[in-house]
């Protein structure tokens, strides 16, 4: 059908149909059982991305799909929880993953890049694979192998004053007031946005947690944390241990104000917003039917929107992440981590704040080399008595 002289007739499918499209009708030929099955994994892996990024959902129309979608469904992965196969020898076991590994994520790009090949063929997409091939070596998905090693860098690569900078770039977003946006709607949604973001920034600030867990955080988390003097004792979803954080009184105003303009029964502390950032009209949903909820306005926001407002912070803090590789939402971690190394907590204090398995990792990590000064003015403690 031609799209331009059928315009009353043309009616693109959903993304959620697009895909079973694909399944249905791409001859994947004679033997290749095991690569429909891994494409299979990677559409899986993509609607998933769909459902937590805050401008697309199941329903949406494929055409009205970015040029883009390949890198931000990279992206995504990086950081993306999912469950895979557990320790060494208990093939049964399931456990909880930080991002997809390199060679997943190629596996899932290759199946996501035919799909929308194929979508372009059927004239479902409005932009062409050659734009799509332009978009992605833009966000430089196609990184060097220097690139990529470097990406990989210890905390020392983290600047002293990452934590402050990313703070004032949040703060220094502007609230939208009625003058901004005389519409209601586009201004509640403006003004949660901002709010969360500023949010967000104080808490990654303030309790070095794994993005994972950041997601996990609730308003009970909040209220406990206010009877105990700012301190919450997490469990760690990759390492199963615990994770002592402090919410300090920054981050608690942060929260607030940033509650305060939601007006929900959500349980989440942060949320997705929505297409319109209102809750439901039809129906009051419950604490409960809010966490059983996956998309839309209240369900728990997703790793890659955090990744997101994180590297929107970063370019308005005055970083380039395609030349400053350390921009992660790990990168709180690092400097939170650094800091305290560098005001004399030691391996196993620094441990017990980040929840890590093991003292040794915390060690390699954050302080594989002595500490020079220390030991200088120990030793002229020790000679100057001889």
């Amino acid at each position: 059908m031609n799209k331009e002289n059928n315009a009353d007739l043309y009616t693109p499918p959903t993304i959620e149909q697009a895909v079973d499209a694909f399944f249905n009708d791409f001859d994947f030929g004679e033997g290749s059982g095991r690569t429909r099955l891994s494409y299979r994994s990677g559409a899986r892996a993509f609607l998933g991305f769909v459902c937590e990024h805050d401008d697309l959902d199941l329903d949406l129309q494929i055409n009205e799909l970015p040029s883009s979608v390949l890198a931000d469904f990279n992206a995504w992965m990086q950081t993306a929880e999912h469950f895979g196969p557990g320790p060494p020898g208990d093939e049964d076991c399931q456990e909880v993953h930080d991002g997809y590994s390199p060679s997943t994520r190629r596996l899932y790009l290759q199946a996501l890049s035919r799909m929308l090949r194929f979508w372009w063929y059927r004239e479902w997409l409005d932009f062409s694979p050659e734009e799509e091939t332009r978009a992605r070596e833009a966000l430089q998905i196609r990184k060097t192998r220097e690139e990529r090693r470097r990406v990989h860098t210890r905390s020392d690569s983290v600047p002293a004053d990452f934590g402050d900078r990313m703070i004032e770039a949040a703060t220094s977003l502007p609230l939208p007031s009625q003058r901004d946006i005389p519409d209601s709607q586009k201004r509640r949604k403006g003004r949660l946005e901002t709010l969360r973001a500023r949010a967000l920034a104080h808490v990654l600030r303030a309790t070095a947690l794994r993005v994972g867990d950041l997601c996990e955080l609730s308003r009970t988390d909040v209220r406990l944390a206010r009877q105990t003097g700012g301190h919450l004792r997490i469990e760690m979803r990759k390492t199963a241990m615990a994770a002592h954080v402090v919410l300090g009184e920054a981050a608690l105003n942060s929260i607030d104000a940033y509650l305060e303009e939601r007006s929900d029964n959500s349980p989440w502390l942060f949320i997705q917003h929505g297409r319109t950032g209102a809750p439901p009209k039809k129906r009051s949903l419950s604490v409960e039917a809010f966490r059983r909820r996956r998309r839309g306005y209240g369900a728990k926001l997703g790793t890659g929107s955090v990744r997101r407002i994180v590297v929107g912070l970063a370019k308005r803090a005055g970083y380039d992440p395609d030349r400053d590789h350390f921009i992660s939402t790990h990168a709180f971690r690092h400097w939170h981590a650094q800091r305290l190394i560098e005001l004399g907590a030691s391996i196993d204090q620094v441990q017990a704040v980040l929840g890590h398995a093991r003292a040794q990792t915390t060690k390699d990590v954050y302080a594989p080399e002595p500490n020079v000064s220390d030991i200088l003015m120990w030793e002229e403690r020790i000679q100057s008595r001889s």
